[in-house]
């Protein structure tokens, strides 16, 4: 028997999935420890070791595959914890990164952030001025060089400054460089003679795109988390490895795919959100598999709410993120994030006295009340014990009772504040928790043309399958996928497991239309070569994929991504590229928006190298036996959408059969996660082990 091991550590819980060679699927979970992550993923690996019947060592000698996907790059940015970084630019543009755009101060910032005093201040500076040294050279945008680098002053101008300000890390970003990176990777190699073993980032490697600004910040912050970054990934490899790991550690990117640890270390920035991006992998490899086309992937967990879109089975791309106030261009999955977790904290606006769920979270340390780990503060998740969604002997498969007189001693505060009940103030508390999750839901479809009421929702997360029956009802969606049933708490994990290795390539382009096709060709052609050569001899490539970014001439702001399809660039394809251009134009802009006296263009080729496939999902076996129910548990449940107490079955989750449905209201129990099936609703097991909720029309009207 061997594995494929994936780890996801998240704000709360450290969860963990052995995916065995026979699809056999095995999850754990661990509370995360902040201050030293890896004390919780060898917690967690040791539980997973537990229920494989090994111990830690054996069960590392049989694992095929590890990989993590790890948030201490997010964190160094967010904390401002990074390394100290010294940045080196062209003469005369050493403020570049001081200056930003013009929506610098509002850059990724709540709607609610900007219009209060002071909200839209720049952020503190992430390089200080003394850390920017100017070095004397040009190339112009052709990649002609105009003024050539001296390579002796140079060199003396670099020792000194490297003598004075002791950067830990240090970011090469000249003019031009996307065109011809002859000096910077000149200034490079000095760098390397005169500090051997300092972290390097270029920004012809990191970020080759047009916009000098975008490119100098990715480049600042793949040298800001470089050196943590790296230390920890060696760290952990060591680690894992005298405990008995036989294979390269694989590290988990934003972008849905894994690489090795040497990649890893190299371009950290690429790890930065990997977590969130796990669930979304695994989630389109199931989606997949069971033929979904349309899915919105939802991932509510201890600390945040995380959405992002699947069509056509593929995760959507974004290009542009925004960490820090800081905006950057990298390749990655588009997940949204709003504070709307079981940990969010709930308190009483005192100039309306109505309820506020979020942004600040209890997160693990101390966590919600009723982890009687001395949390003081009103939580979702209290309320979810309050109202009886979640039963406390129950909890995590009885290894983590909760404290349930804790849970209604800080509600009860919260409740005297407002003039509510106990049951009035949780209901009121999970109410604007799911609308919160609608809203997002709706923004992230709507905003890019689709119709959420036409999509599936993948809820997943520890705290997903307790509030999907609300927020899907809100929405109007008519069917909620509990992906892997018990596996949904740790879908981030088994997409870390099963993800593909994927590393991205972006080249500038300048292609208008009517594309000339063997123009087009040549360019791709191009792009890919040098993409193969990035990636180096030996590199495994399953299959490479290349993708134009268009837009109008004259656009600055726009990008339309058009996969290229596979086969030679003739004029029918070089048509069809233009034609694909011009629906997914008027699909998010509207009918009539396209612009028909201005020629396109193409401004970038993205080429995404797939190397070593992941595991797909496996089917249960077949046929699937009546399970003969266990008589269910009666509970009591006040159900937030009625406003009342219902009694409602307890229904052991662990033994459905693809013959069973369970109708509404119930609780239906996995030993991570609660799958809660409101009045008028109905759950029942899919072919792979997912749960089904069916959202009736009478649940939609209860939520109208």
């Amino acid at each position: 028997m061997s594995y494929h091991i994936g780890i996801d550590v998240g704000g709360t819980f450290t969860d963990c999935v052995a995916v065995a060679d026979n699809g056999r699927i095995v999850q754990a979970k661990s509370l995360s420890t902040k201050g030293d992550p890896t004390v919780g993923m060898v917690r967690g690996i040791r539980a997973l070791a537990d229920r494989t019947g090994d111990d830690l060592g054996s069960l590392l000698r049989k694992t095929e595959r590890l990989a993590h996907g790890t948030t201490i790059g997010t964190n160094l940015v967010v904390e401002r914890k990074g390394a100290k970084v010294g940045l080196i630019c062209s003469a005369g543009h050493g403020d570049a990164i001081l200056m930003m755009r013009g929506a610098g101060g509002t850059a990724g910032k709540r709607n609610e952030d900007i219009y209060t005093p002071h909200g839209t201040r720049p952020p503190a500076p992430i390089v200080p001025r003394s850390l920017i040294l100017e070095v004397v050279e040009r190339v112009e945008r052709s990649g002609q060089v105009v003024v050539a680098l001296d390579e002796a002053a140079t060199r003396e101008r670099i020792a000194a400054w490297l003598a004075q300000e002791q950067p830990d890390s240090i970011a090469i970003a000249l003019l031009w460089s996307i065109r011809n990176d002859t000096h910077e990777r000149r200034i490079e190699a000095i760098i390397e003679d005169l500090a051997p073993g300092t972290h390097i980032s270029v920004s012809s490697e990191i970020s080759p795109r047009l916009g000098e600004y975008e490119r100098t910040v990715a480049t600042v912050i793949n040298a800001y988390v470089g050196p943590a970054s790296s230390a920890y990934i060696t760290s952990l490899s060591r680690q894992l490895s005298s405990a008995g790991l036989r294979e390269p550690l694989l590290v988990m990117q934003s972008n849905g795919g894994v690489v090795d640890a040497d990649v890893a270390r190299r371009v950290p920035l690429a790890l930065i959100d990997s977590g969130p991006t796990g669930g979304l992998a695994g989630a389109a490899a199931l989606a997949r598999a069971s033929g979904h086309d349309q899915v919105i992937a939802t991932d509510m967990g201890g600390t945040s709410f995380d959405v992002g879109l699947i069509i056509g089975h593929q995760p959507q791309i974004a290009g542009e993120r925004t960490i820090g106030q800081y905006t950057y261009l990298l390749p990655h999955l588009d997940v949204r994030s709003i504070a709307c977790g079981g940990g969010s904290i709930a308190t009483a606006d005192e100039r309306t006295r109505s309820i506020r769920v979020g942004p600040e979270s209890a997160g693990s340390e101390p966590g919600p009340a009723c982890y009687g780990r001395g949390g003081a503060m009103p939580t979702v998740t209290d309320a979810d014990v309050v109202l009886g969604l979640l039963r406390p002997q129950a909890f995590l498969d009885g290894s983590m009772p909760l404290d349930r007189d804790a849970s209604r001693r800080v509600i009860g505060g919260l409740a005297e504040k407002l003039g509510l009940s106990l049951e009035e103030t949780a209901a009121g508390i999970i109410r604007i928790n799911n609308a919160n999750a609608a809203l997002l839901i709706r923004q992230r479809t709507i905003e890019q043309g689709y119709d959420p009421r036409e999509f599936t929702i993948y809820a997943f997360g520890g705290a997903g399958p307790v509030h999907a029956f609300g927020f899907a009802a809100d929405l109007g969606i008519g069917n909620v996928v509990i992906p892997l049933g018990n596996g949904a708490s740790t879908l981030s994990a088994y997409g870390i497991a099963s993800a593909d290795t994927i590393r991205y390539f972006e080249a500038e382009c300048q292609l208008r239309t009517p594309f000339d096709p063997e123009q087009l060709g040549q360019a791709l052609d191009a792009a890919r070569a040098a993409a193969l050569s990035a990636l180096g001899e030996g590199a495994f490539v399953e299959r490479i994929e290349s993708t134009l970014l268009m837009r109008y001439v004259g656009q600055i702001y726009q990008s339309i991504s058009v996969a290229v399809p596979n086969g030679p660039i003739d004029e029918n394809a070089a048509a069809g590229l233009l034609a694909a251009f011009e629906r997914e134009y008027e699909r998010l802009f509207g009918e009539g928006a396209r612009i028909v006296f201005q020629a396109g263009e193409a401004f970038a080729i993205r080429t995404k190298i797939i190397g070593r496939p992941g595991v797909a999902p496996s089917r249960l076996p077949a046929p699937m036996a009546d399970s003969g129910l266990v008589k269910p548990v009666e509970h009591q449940v006040y159900w937030p959408a009625q406003m009342q107490w219902l009694d409602t079955r307890v229904i052991d989750g662990t033994v459905m059969s693809g013959s069973d449905t369970i109708s509404g209201p119930a609780l239906v129990e996995l030993p991570h996660t609660t799958v809660a099936v409101a009045p008028g609703q109905a759950l029942r097991l899919d072919a792979f082990g997912s749960m089904i909720l069916a959202i009736s029309t009478e649940a939609e009207e209860i939520a109208a």
